[in-house]
């Protein structure tokens, strides 16, 4: 469930940031009474008095109280968001994990990773300092005003009178500060998501020579969010600026009225002192104190601002739509699995991806999904994947609701190969093995053999051990498809999902992949994304999809006599 706001998001951590608020309130009373005892030293001193030796105890005991518990407050305040913090990072990658395809909706993992580092900690100064000052800035002046209107009503009556005027300008000049943070987070993030490619490509860049073209744009970008940093700051300190001179400007009019009452020059009390020497020390030392909280809160407003900005960005994750599945045991077997009036629905910027979808695969049963790009193929493979909770009808396996198993073991029964299947940087053995850890080296070699790889991997200099970058990159499109299927086969699957397998090998190795893959899938239940139906005359079944719904199912050869899939496969061709 995507979480509403930022105050909400706080809420699991109020106990320690209600009793970091408690110990900033009991500062601001023991302040409160350190003004008072000074401004009665200062009094005596005047007077020529001699100084108890307790006075000046207590002043000490004050002076030493006070910093103490202040340091307890913001202790508590950063545990409490290093806790939150830690807290979100962990939904957000449990969310990211159960979505899988459906990340890519919101963005690259280079920009997912940056706003998991970069805007998780971004909501760091809101937690520590920015939700306890909006507590204590009413608490603060509170507590100070009922001290100062004890002994002056009108000097009272001014320090309220001007408060107002330093939240009023916060709001109004943070507004710009929060448009530039809201830039600053989106420009931060496409040059994390830049720099993560840049380093996925690192090898090819330098294969192509290309490291003098890549390292000026990453000059030309880094210096662009250098700009924008710049210009983030300056809206920052003009805003803390002109709050600083309307706290000053307050501030001094409470000291005129309180200096010309001492000499007497008041206009409605001539010749009369209406505040007193140790009164009027004890208020003007207060007016500074009255106005800190609202000055610190318009600076940590602007924490607020960048704060919203991270939040904004992270609010996507939340609101994927994923799916958690049950504690239903998954089958090993084939079973029958059953789409009933399944939809799942797009977005304001988005069709809907699947319409009553109405079908039923048999176990052991091989099918095709053709149509053209874009009509739901992938997005039917990915719902069979549980990762996202349909919004309309379910899919059944076997006697059970897909969204009733436990998914984590389902996913072990599929094997699921899309267009650019996932690699990671280490030995192509590492990689395979990633499917079946216990694989022998004969397995291996067998596996190799049935998905035609056998020939260029142990022509490599170093075969099985040839370390492959993140993504592939050293392999060519075609080989790392034909591996894929290699790994596949590793796996002890009896359900096979494949989203155009074999696109990006020529026509001649499509054949013989096909024709292979006919042999391989026997006795699997097999779902198949594809936009040709050449050499698949062995399918049970072909299902054609236009925009999110199945028009029509046949043979082969009743499919390609369709009109809807001539018109498609023109259009492709095209």
């Amino acid at each position: 469930m995507p979480v509403l706001s930022l105050r909400q998001l706080v809420q699991s951590e109020k106990n320690r940031l209600h009793l970091a608020i408690a110990l900033g309130a009991a500062a601001s009373l023991l302040m409160i009474w350190q003004c008072w005892l000074l401004a009665t030293l200062c009094n005596l001193a005047l007077q020529q008095q001699p100084i108890p030796t307790d006075l000046l105890l207590h002043i000490v005991v004050l002076w030493l109280l006070r910093p103490v518990l202040l340091a307890a407050k913001d202790l508590l305040a950063l545990r409490a968001s290093q806790k939150l913090r830690t807290s979100i990072r962990h939904q957000l990658l449990g969310i990211i994990s159960q979505a899988g395809p459906l990340r890519q909706r919101i963005t690259s993992d280079g920009d997912l990773s940056t706003r998991l580092l970069e805007q998780v900690d971004a909501l760091d100064p809101y937690i520590s300092r920015y939700y306890p000052q909006l507590y204590l800035v009413l608490l603060c002046p509170l507590f100070i005003s009922v001290a100062v209107a004890s002994q002056s009503l009108l000097a009272a009556l001014l320090l309220l009178a001007t408060a107002p005027l330093i939240p009023l300008f916060m709001i109004l000049l943070g507004k710009k500060a929060a448009e530039a943070s809201q830039q600053q987070v989106q420009a931060l993030g496409l040059l994390g998501g830049r720099f993560l490619e840049f380093l996925r490509g690192a090898q090819l860049i330098r294969q192509l020579q290309a490291e003098p073209l890549v390292l000026n744009r990453l000059n030309n970008a880094s210096e662009d969010y250098r700009t924008r940093t710049i210009s983030v700051l300056s809206k920052a300190f003009l805003s803390g600026a002109v709050l600083e001179l309307f706290a000053s400007l307050a501030i001094a009019l409470v000291a005129l009225y309180l200096g010309l009452g001492l000499l007497g020059e008041l206009p409605w009390a001539k010749a009369q002192i209406p505040v007193p020497y140790q009164p009027a020390l004890f208020i003007l030392l207060m007016a500074h104190e009255f106005y800190a909280p609202l000055r610190q809160l318009g600076t940590d407003y602007h924490a607020k601002a960048q704060a919203e900005a991270a939040f904004n960005s992270l609010a996507p994750i939340w609101a994927l739509p994923v799916c958690a599945g049950g504690d239903t045991p998954a089958p090993t077997e084939p079973v029958c699995i059953e789409f009933r009036q399944l939809s799942l629905l797009g977005s304001e910027h988005r069709a809907a991806l699947l319409t009553d979808i109405q079908a039923q695969l048999l176990p052991a049963q091989r099918i095709a999904l053709t149509g053209p790009s874009g009509a739901g193929k992938t997005s039917l493979l990915e719902s069979l994947l549980g990762f996202q909770q349909p919004d309309q009808g379910q899919i059944k396996i076997g006697d059970h609701g897909l969204t009733d198993l436990n998914l984590a073991q389902w996913r072990q029964q599929l094997v699921y190969l899309s267009q650019q299947s996932q690699w990671l940087k280490g030995s192509l053995r590492s990689n395979l093995l990633l499917a079946n850890a216990s694989a022998t080296e004969a397995e291996l070699k067998l596996v190799l053999q049935q998905a035609f790889c056998a020939d260029f991997v142990f022509a490599l200099p170093q075969g099985l051990d040839t370390q492959l970058a993140e993504s592939g990159i050293g392999l060519s499109g075609g080989q790392l498809q034909r591996l894929a299927l290699a790994r596949a086969l590793l796996k002890q699957s009896w359900c096979w999902l494949l989203d155009e397998p074999a696109s990006m090998l020529p026509p001649a190795q499509q054949q013989l992949y096909f024709q292979q893959l006919e042999q391989l899938s026997r006795g699997k239940t097999l779902l198949l994304a594809t936009h040709q139906l050449q050499q698949l005359n062995w399918l049970d079944q072909v299902w054609l999809i236009v925009q999110g719904q199945i028009v029509a199912k046949g043979t082969v050869a009743e499919i390609q006599a369709h009109p809807l899939y001539q018109a498609s496969y023109l259009q492709e061709r095209q």
